[in-house]
């Protein structure tokens, strides 16, 4: 099924891709996530860029995530 949904990205390497996805009912239970992640890794310069929520049309099953359907920006 193909949902609009809040998705918790972490992207690595050269070309910015996303290595890990966790969807979310809404915007703020994914900030609340993040934050949370932050305070445990502890700032880095790069922690905004590497972690980010965005609302995308993903397909999915059972909860998980099987494709993201939105082309990363």
């Amino acid at each position: 099924m193909i949902e609009l949904t809040f998705v918790l990205l972490l992207m690595a390497g050269p070309d910015n891709k996303a290595i890990e996805y966790t969807p979310y009912k809404n915007l703020s239970e994914c900030l609340r996530v993040r934050r949370k992640i932050k305070r445990n890794v502890g700032p880095s310069p790069n922690f905004d860029k590497r972690w980010s929520c965005k609302e995308l049309r993903v397909r999915m099953s059972q909860g998980e995530i099987l494709e993201i359907m939105d082309t990363e920006e």
